[in-house]
C-alpha cells in the first residue's frame, strides 16, 4: 500500500507542474476506493477461514445475531463470527461544463505612406465554441466481497459465496446436539453412582469427638475438614502417639465408605493409613520443597533450620501433592506398604460401613511430591542415606503401581487371601503421573473392603525393602448403589 501510495503522489506532483488548474479529485478517489477493497478482502479471507475450520471441527451453531454491520453466527464452543455486509461504491461526479471560447481581437493593419492603399481592416476573431456538458459519473458498485447471502432453516445457516459455492453449518438444537440429528439416549444403568469427595458441603456424617487429640483435649469432627492435620508431620490427629488413639473417618449417609488408621505398633500415620489433607503446591525440587515448607510451617522455621536436612526433609510434606484437588479443596492420602522387609503387618483399607458388598467403580489418584521428589531425584533421606537401596533417578525399566485387593469379609485379616485384584501404574519408565489420573476399580467386583499396596521394579528395592515413599493421594471414590 505505502509503494501504492508514493506512485500516486508522484502522479500529482507531475500534473501540478503542468498544468495550474488540472483537478485531482478522481485519482484519491480511486485510491480511496482500492485501499476500501484491500481492507474489505482480508476481512472476509478472514471470516472464510474460521467458517471452514467450523466445518472442519464439527462446531454447531447456537445462535445467529443481525446487526448493522452483518450477520453474526455463535457457535457451540463460545467463539462467533461475523460475516459482514459489502459496502456500497460512491456515486459518480458529474462532469462540469465546457468553457466558451474567447473572442479573436479586431486587428487593424497600419497606414501605409501616402501614396499605399489604406490597409485592409482585420477580420473579427471567431468565437470559441461551447465546451461540451460533461458526463454524469456512473454510480458506484457494490463493494467487492466473497459473500453474496445467509440463510437460514430449522436446522442450518446456508452461506452463499461469491463464486457460487455453499458453506452450510448446523444449527444446535435445545438439547445441545446438532440440528438434524436425534441423539441416542443414554442406555439406563441399573445402579447409581455415589461420590466420596471429601467436601464439607458434602459431609452427611453424624458429629464425633477423636478424644486423644490436643493432648486428650479432644477434637470436635462436624466436617471433612476437621480431619485435616496442622502441621502435617507430627500433628496431632495423625501422630498422637497414643496406643489406643485411632484416626477415623466415615462417609455415613453416602457412599458408606469407613477408615481407620490400621495398629501397627501403634495409630499413627507412620504405620499407615488415609489422612484427609487440601496441601498442595507446585514442584517437587528441593528448592521448592523448602518455599512449601516457608509456606505451611513459616519462614523463621526454614532460617532457623537452614542446612538441616533432618529439620527440613520432604516428611514434613506428607500430605501435599503437586496439583489442587480432583474436585472442591479436600482429598486421601495413602501412606503404607508390605513386602517382606517392611514392618507394616496390617495395610490401610477402606471398607463398608453397613457390611454390604458394592462395586467401587473408579477413583482418582495422584503422586505425592514427596515420592516425586525421590523418584526423579534420587533416593536419599533426609539423614542423607538411601534406605539400602542403590536407587539413583528414573529409567526406561522402572515401574512403580498400587495393588487394591477385594475382600467379600469386613473382618478379613491382614493374612487373608483376596478374592479380586486391580493394579495402576503410578511409574512406567519416564511415564509418571503428576496429574489426577481416573482408575477404574470395577474389576473387584462387589467386594466389602479393599486394601491398597505397592508393587515395584527391582531397581526400587534395596537390602530393607522398597526404597521409595509409598504414598499416592485420591479422591472422588465413586460406588454403585443399585435402583
Amino acid at each position: 500500500m505505502k509503494r501504492f501510495l508514493f506512485i500516486a503522489a508522484a502522479t500529482l506532483v507531475g500534473f501540478t507542474l503542468t498544468g495550474c488548474s488540472y483537478d485531482d479529485s478522481a485519482i484519491w478517489d480511486a485510491m480511496d476506493e482500492l485501499e476500501e477493497k484491500v481492507e474489505q478482502n482480508a476481512e472476509d479471507i478472514a471470516t472464510l477461514s474460521a467458517l471452514i475450520e467450523a466445518s472442519n471441527q464439527g462446531k454447531v451453531i447456537t445462535s445467529t445475531e443481525y446487526t448493522t454491520e452483518g450477520v453474526v453466527l455463535h457457535f457451540s464452543d463460545g467463539s462467533s463470527v461475523t460475516i459482514k455486509n459489502g459496502k456500497d461504491g460512491a456515486d459518480g461526479k458529474d462532469g462540469e461544463n465546457g468553457k466558451d471560447g474567447k473572442d479573436g481581437a479586431d486587428g487593424e493593419k497600419g497606414e501605409k505612406g501616402d501614396a499605399g492603399k489604406d490597409g485592409a481592416d482585420g477580420k473579427d476573431g471567431e468565437n470559441g465554441k461551447d465546451g461540451a456538458d460533461g458526463k454524469d459519473g456512473a454510480d458506484g458498485k457494490d463493494g467487492d466481497s466473497f459473500f453474496v447471502s445467509v440463510e437460514e432453516t430449522e436446522t442450518t445457516v446456508i452461506i452463499t459465496l461469491a463464486d457460487g459455492r455453499v458453506i452450510t453449518l448446523p444449527k444446535a438444537t435445545e438439547s445441545g446436539e446438532e440440528g438434524g440429528e436425534e441423539p441416542e439416549p443414554e442406555p439406563e444403568l441399573p445402579y447409581e453412582l455415589r461420590v466420596l469427595s471429601f467436601e464439607d458441603a458434602d459431609a452427611r456424617f453424624e458429629p464425633y469427638t477423636l478424644d486423644y487429640a490436643y493432648d486428650w483435649a479432644g477434637a470436635e469432627i462436624t466436617t471433612w475438614s476437621d480431619l485435616i492435620d496442622d502441621p502435617q508431620y507430627g500433628g496431632p490427629l495423625t501422630y498422637a502417639d497414643q496406643m489406643s488413639a485411632e484416626y477415623r473417618w466415615c462417609d455415613e449417609g453416602n457412599t458408606e465408605l469407613t477408615h481407620t488408621f490400621p495398629y501397627n505398633y501403634s495409630y499413627c500415620f507412620w504405620g499407615g493409613g488415609h489422612a484427609i489433607s487440601n496441601y498442595w503446591g507446585e514442584g517437587w525440587s528441593d528448592e521448592d520443597r523448602d518455599l512449601h515448607i516457608a509456606k505451611y510451617y513459616g519462614e523463621d522455621y526454614v532460617a532457623e533450620n537452614a542446612g538441616n536436612d533432618q529439620m527440613l526433609g520432604w516428611f514434613n510434606l506428607q500430605y501435599m501433592i503437586p496439583v489442587e484437588a480432583h474436585s472442591g479443596d479436600n482429598f486421601a492420602v495413602h501412606y503404607g506398604y508390605k513386602d517382606q522387609y517392611s514392618f507394616i503387618e496390617n495395610l490401610p483399607e477402606i471398607s463398608f460401613a453397613d457390611d454390604v458388598a458394592r462395586v467401587i467403580d473408579h477413583m482418582y489418584v495422584i503422586n505425592t511430591n514427596y515420592t516425586l521428589n525421590q523418584l526423579y531425584n534420587g533416593v536419599k533421606s533426609e539423614a542423607g542415606n538411601s534406605f539400602g537401596g542403590n536407587w539413583e533417578g528414573l529409567t526406561q525399566d522402572a515401574w512403580l503401581k498400587i495393588v487394591a485387593q477385594g475382600f467379600d469379609d469386613v473382618e478379613a485379616d491382614a493374612y487373608a487371601e483376596p478374592i479380586s485384584e486391580v493394579e495402576f501404574y503410578l511409574v512406567q519408565g519416564d511415564n509418571v503421573v503428576t496429574d489426577w489420573q481416573k482408575w477404574d476399580l470395577s474389576g473387584l467386583g462387589a467386594v466389602k473392603k479393599v486394601r491398597f499396596n505397592f508393587l515395584y521394579s527391582d531397581e526400587m528395592g534395596g537390602k530393607y525393602g522398597f526404597t521409595i515413599p509409598g504414598y499416592f493421594a485420591y479422591d472422588d471414590v465413586a460406588v454403585r448403589f443399585d435402583k
